[in-house]
């Protein structure tokens, strides 16, 4: 990794991040001590279920350097449904209409917060962005399954992003198993917030020399793939790996063309479980 000088602002983000993570470690760690015999949450004959993860990923998106932090979702869903198939990069969600071979309801994400130190110095600083909207199912047979969430930034950014997917998907045995393309599509105010760069931004960077303008279009494409082991009736391990190809005015982005890269490789493992009294 490149330094070009690390502030107090920076060293103190890296001690907060730190505390973030042994706290989530630790809530993880009671989760598990209490909860073998315990009983499902339960509201109105719909369940709680939640997956905690930790995920090995760049720093930020378009970057090249690579970092672990914990992930993690939740989903309000029927006691039949704890087993129906979703991926790892599916935002957290309601469903509506739940049938046989369509799902629609609403949807909730969270993007991480960026910095602006080491070779992001100059960039403005983008706070932890919620995301609210909605997904669609379709399920043509139980084997594929074709995914569509629109998601609108509620903080930190505005932005609109659409995330497609479809999964082939498989389950022998105590396994789920499932792979499959992607793509993303952003507006002009998603894209510009993560990979736009304005006049002041490149006057301040040592790395980058001119702004850039990153206006509505693809996103990325890429492949998920995920591993889920039945372990226990209310607990499944996970393993997931996916590639992404950043596209279009984000891959053409100095961020990502000067100082970063337009290939995204990610790894995973987590839980998911029902949550428990």
């Amino acid at each position: 990794m490149r330094w070009a000088g690390v502030s107090d602002v920076s060293v103190r983000e890296q001690v907060v991040k730190s505390a973030i993570k042994a706290a989530v470690g630790g809530v993880l760690l009671t989760i598990l001590a209490g909860a073998a015999h315990a009983e499902p949450v339960t509201f109105f004959g719909y369940i709680l279920n939640a997956s905690i993860s930790g995920q090995y990923a760049p720093s930020y998106e378009g970057g090249k350097h690579y970092t672990g932090f914990p992930g993690g979702s939740v989903a309000i869903t029927k006691p039949w449904e704890f087993d129906a198939f979703s991926a790892p990069d599916d935002a957290a969600s309601f469903g509506l209409i739940n049938t046989k071979h369509f799902q629609f309801g609403a949807a909730l994400s969270v993007r991480e917060n960026r910095g602006n130190d080491d070779e992001l110095q100059g960039m403005r600083s983008i706070g932890w962005a919620f995301q609210g909207g909605g997904f669609m199912n379709i399920w043509p047979t139980r084997y594929m399954r074709i995914h569509v969430e629109g998601l609108k930034g509620l903080t930190a950014e505005s932005g609109i992003v659409v995330n497609s997917g479809i999964d082939f998907v498989a389950h022998p045995k105590k396994w789920n198993l499932s792979v499959g393309p992607r793509y993303s599509w952003g507006d002009d105010h998603f894209n510009g917030t993560y990979f736009g760069v304005t006049q002041a931004e490149a006057v301040a960077s040592p790395f980058i020399t001119n702004p850039f303008h990153a206006r509505a279009g693809s996103h990325f494409a890429g492949v998920e793939a995920m591993a889920e082991y039945k372990w226990q009736p209310r607990w499944r391990l996970t393993l997931n790996a996916n590639y992404n190809r950043l596209l279009g005015d984000d891959a053409n982005s100095p961020l990502v063309r000067q100082i970063g890269t337009p290939n995204q490789f990610g790894v995973g493992a987590g839980l998911r479980f029902m949550l428990q009294d």
